[in-house]
């Protein structure tokens, strides 16, 4: 019995039968094709073993069907890149699943507190889905990743960026307690960031970015510890930005840029004197605003200099022998001198001064 059917990254078109998803099949892989037409299907949902189902980078149209979300052991559900439309199915067990990719569709509608609270009788009656046996692809920390083995198996994401989504974000969102990724970027949001995000207390990438979000930013999001992609750029938010402790100390501009009623102009610092006085422009030397005071400099070089004049004299003085080699050192260093000038003159110069000699 085939479990396994994976005939992505071909050049299929065409529709798909009703029943291209046997009972026993536990992952499909159809991406990147030129697969279309709608999803229709007839299932008796607890038969069915399918865990993974990438649809993605094909031309499917038409709504998402009910039947996707109420596989008991779907776990993986990739339908990026197509033009489906229409609302989100409300019997999505988003809670549970370790991979939901909706993004590059047309679907539009608000995301209800029902997709989040009402099915989760049945989310938590589901079957957990073993690891999956082919890599996927999936966009966290703005990058597009493709994820493979043990990988695999410890992320966990929702992307429903690049669509139409309107309305609020709702509180309930909180209670995906271990995504790792959430994307809702380049949608219609309105209304303030739920504060209850900040009970993801697992999650590493948050993009709400390129929506109408308003209101603060909550001070409670500084709590996620392991945040380390974060952007609420191109909204319409407003009051301050969040402290820079913890991960929000490693957040820069771009994560805030695009909303004008955002401050996030860091507080002003004392600027320190400089480590050396700079010179006047008038070129003074009286020593009031340059770095040396040339009286004081002047008159501390001539007494050093006289200090040692009277120094040596007096060495000379005391004993008769350095007076002797002193003279005989200075005689010396004079006669050689002499020479060196009278050999480096020219001719008629050097005459001149033989004359003078004689």
């Amino acid at each position: 019995m085939l479990s396994i059917l994976d005939l992505s990254k071909n050049k299929l078109s065409g529709n798909l039968p009703p029943g291209f998803v046997s009972p026993w099949m536990q992952e499909v892989y159809l991406s990147r094709n030129q697969l279309g037409g709608t999803l229709t299907t007839n299932l008796s949902y607890q038969r069915y073993w399918l865990g993974v189902l990438d649809l993605s980078h094909n031309c499917f149209t038409g709504t998402i069907s009910y039947w996707i979300s109420r596989l008991p052991r779907l776990s993986y559900i990739l339908l990026n890149d197509n033009q489906f439309h229409g609302e989100v199915p409300v019997s999505f067990c988003l809670e549970n699943s370790k991979l939901i990719d909706l993004s590059h569709n047309h679907l539009s509608g608000h995301l209800t507190s029902k997709i989040f609270t009402s099915n989760i009788i049945n989310c938590n009656a589901r079957v957990a889905f073993s690891k999956p046996n082919h890599d996927m692809e999936f966009v966290s920390k703005t990058l597009l990743y493709t994820y493979k083995g043990v990988p695999l198996q410890l992320i966990s994401g929702m992307d429903f960026s690049s669509n139409n989504l309107t309305g609020n974000i709702p509180l309930q969102i909180g209670h995906l307690g271990n995504i790792k990724v959430l994307n809702l970027s380049y949608n219609k949001f309105t209304g303030p960031i739920p504060p209850t995000i900040a009970n993801m207390s697992q999650i590493e990438s948050l993009d709400l970015s390129h929506n109408n979000l308003s209101g603060v930013i909550s001070l409670q999001l500084t709590e996620l510890h392991s945040l380390s992609s974060f952007s609420v750029a191109y909204n319409n938010l407003s009051g301050k930005c969040p402290q820079k402790i913890t991960q929000f100390s490693t957040f820069d501009e771009n994560s805030y840029q695009g909303n004008l009623f955002l401050n996030c102009t860091l507080p002003l610092l004392t600027p320190k004197p400089p480590l050396r006085p700079t010179t006047s422009d008038d070129g003074d030397d009286d020593g009031e605003d340059g770095f040396i005071d040339m009286e004081s400099f002047y008159a501390s070089s001539g007494v050093s200099f006289i200090m040692v004049l009277l120094i040596i004299a007096s060495v000379l003085y005391v004993n008769p022998y350095w007076k002797q080699a002193w003279f005989y050192y200075v005689g010396v260093t004079i006669t050689g001198c002499y020479y060196f000038v009278v050999d480096h003159l020219p001719v008629p110069t050097r005459y001149k001064v033989w004359e003078l000699r004689i």
